[in-house]
């Protein structure tokens, strides 16, 4: 076997927490685990103990899933990720049959895809009116997540009264990402492995299959498309930007937005006014931690293309300065500088004035620049910077610095405190607007948008983390803004080199919950914390807030990384409807389900439905592979 990388990237993140599975419990396909992997000298074994095990066995300062926690994900999931997911780097330099090899042994089953049952599909049914009431983010204008009562088709009052009305598996899955559109009676939602599906709102029935290449981990946006049809956008994680026929599902377009080898696509695509913009992020962040690897030459950006025909109009990046070489690091690889600022989260739409926003992560190297952790507005015709508003300076980080080599870590170690959410423009009752965004910091921030990103006011929730603070997002009913505040404990942590914390605030406890925000002033309503006692004797469960929330009259709805999805009074943050989704479940389309933790996007209401994902095994988090439907009790 051939000398493979061996620096601590992994298939998440490093900060993740060991889990360790009792007895007898079950995988999101329904798996009985019941030990990890036999040490047995087979093809899988050998390839785990040269290419793996440094990061994964638990002994190092890189937290990476243990053995066990591995076991949980299916073979399908394991060598996704070494072929186009996040360790695609350390899969290029294994063969196919090795790749194979140890996603078998890990996870104690063969290698074999799961096709849906004929008795899955629908059949043919016409769409109704071409009536969007969900696409993209945050769900439309302002991408703020709220939705008023004719829209979401319930109120607060409602959610005491809902029901299960179907449950979907996605096969072969441990974690729902993808953020379904609905269109008249349909929903349009992509998958871990490329697949988009229209699934009947009302049955769950599947009406037609898309394969893209590569994991869709956004939103599905809709828009109108070539030759004046109603088209899905969305892109892969290979950056392959697609516009298929929201009625038939056909390929009306496909384009490519990456201009690096580690470009990918996380965020969602935007979709106005002719142009659909889709957001670049990196995985060089990961590939960094490899200690003979020349860090850092890739940058975040966004690309514009066109609705109708998929040609590129603009291309926007973070970093347009050429990278330098700055120095060598111990292994006698050149360091390159500037890089990172990658726009991991989704593009926000401001028509009114005709400006894109985006947010930005850290630098991977130094010297750092004025656009890393920071807000940028573009104007949408051109692409051109319009003003920049940082949130955090001079922030420097990649994950060789969790590696026990730290060769590529830039010194000092910033703090990894992205902007990881959309930001949101929000209406206040005296119609005056606010640009509101939350950082990993702990942080939120409110600018004015007249007045080219003038700071209004800034309000403290969290001690922040690398995993937040705000991770995911926030919402606003124009009253108020509702923000979920991670704080994981298992997430703080030291620099390893020094033993100092890395986190602002290092002094402060976590204080993590869900939080009300007054928008005059950003003063603090109201604040529920987590219910710590919902994990006790549940492995793999974290009492803890990362999802982006969604907010309808009365009520702000967020999911948790325990399983719960939860229902919060906006007046007092009272409990006004909780369903455990950590189990298992029967689905209408034949694939064994199982829910686990609620991470990634909001729940999606619409047409008296709350559509909800569960499963997310990304930092030893509880995989799952559902999306329930809930709805009015007859």
């Amino acid at each position: 076997m051939r000398m493979l990388r061996t620096a601590c990237t992994a298939v998440a993140i490093a900060l993740a927490v060991p889990v360790t599975l009792p007895s007898g419990s079950l995988s999101a396909q329904g798996r009985s685990l019941l030990t990890p992997p036999p040490m047995d000298g087979g093809p899988g074994h050998n390839v785990y103990t040269a290419s793996c095990a440094e990061c994964h066995s638990g002994e190092r300062a890189v937290r990476a899933p243990g053995l066990t926690t591995l076991g949980t994900m299916t073979p399908r999931a394991v060598l996704s990720a070494l072929e186009d997911g996040r360790m695609r780097r350390h899969g290029e330099d294994l063969t196919p049959e090795e790749r194979r090899a140890v996603a078998e042994w890990l996870t104690g089953e063969p290698l074999v895809e799961t096709r849906l049952p004929s008795s899955a599909f629908c059949a043919s049914a016409p769409l109704e009116e071409g009536v969007v009431h969900w696409s993209g983010w945050g769900g439309g204008t302002g991408e703020t997540g709220f939705v008023d009562a004719a829209r979401a088709g319930l109120t607060a009052a409602d959610l005491p009264n809902l029901e299960l009305a179907w449950a979907f598996g996605f096969p072969d899955a441990s974690q729902v990402r993808s953020k379904p559109a609905v269109i008249d009676n349909r929903i349009i939602v992509g998958s871990a492995y490329g697949e988009v599906y229209s699934i009947d709102l009302e049955t769950g029935c599947v009406h037609w299959v898309f394969s893209a290449d590569a994991a869709v981990r956004g939103a599905i946006a809709i828009g109108d498309g070539p030759e004046g049809t109603q088209a899905a956008f969305f892109a892969d994680f290979a950056t392959n930007v697609y516009a298929i026929d929201a009625v038939s599902g056909e390929l009306r377009w496909r384009a490519s937005a990456g201009t690096h080898s580690d470009h990918v696509v996380t965020g969602s695509v935007a979709v106005h006014d002719g142009r659909v913009f889709v957001p670049l992020s990196s995985m060089e962040i990961l590939t960094a931690g490899d200690p003979t690897y020349e860090c850092c030459t890739s940058a975040g950006g966004v690309v514009a293309f066109s609705a109708a025909t998929g040609d590129e109009a603009w291309e926007f990046t973070t970093i347009p300065e050429e990278r330098r070489h700055v120095g060598e690091n111990e292994a006698g690889a050149r360091i390159m500088a500037p890089s990172g600022a990658p726009v991991w989260s989704s593009p926000t739409v401001d028509a009114s004035r005709g400006l894109l926003y985006i947010g930005t992560g850290e630098n991977y190297t130094r010297p750092t620049t004025g656009t890393s952790d920071a807000l940028i507005a573009l104007d949408m015709t051109t692409g051109e910077a319009v003003w920049t508003f940082q949130g955090r300076e001079d922030d420097a980080w990649n994950m060789s610095c969790l590696s026990p080599r730290f060769q590529n870590c830039p010194a000092p170690t910033g703090p990894d405190h992205d902007f990881g959410m959309a930001p949101i423009i929000v209406t206040m009752e005296d119609g005056s607007q606010l640009l509101l965004a939350g950082q990993k910091s702990g942080m939120v921030w409110a600018l004015d948008p007249d007045s080219g990103g003038e700071l209004v006011w800034a309000r403290r929730v969290g001690r922040g983390s690398s995993l937040g603070g705000i991770h995911w997002g926030l919402t606003s009913d124009g009253r108020r803004a509702y923000v979920p505040n991670v704080d994981n404990p298992f997430a703080i942590i030291s620099d390893p080199r020094s033993g100092a914390s890395t986190q602002m605030n290092a002094e402060d406890p976590p204080t993590p919950g869900v939080y009300a925000l007054e928008l005059a002033g950003g003063e603090v309503l109201w604040h529920v914390p987590p219910d710590l006692s919902v994990c006790e004797g549940r492995a793999g469960c974290m009492p803890f807030f990362s999802a982006a929330p969604t907010a309808i009259e009365g009520a702000v709805l967020a999911g948790s990384l325990d399983g719960h999805l939860r229902a919060y009074s906006t007046e007092d943050g009272s409990v006004l409807w909780d369903v455990d989704t950590a189990r298992e479940f029967e689905t209408v389309n034949g694939v064994p389900g199982r829910g686990g933790a609620l991470d990634g996007p909001g729940p999606v209401v619409a047409r008296g439905y709350v559509l909800v994902n569960s499963g997310y095994d990304l930092f030893s988090q509880m995989p799952g592979n559902l999306l329930l439907a809930y709805r009015l009790r007859p």
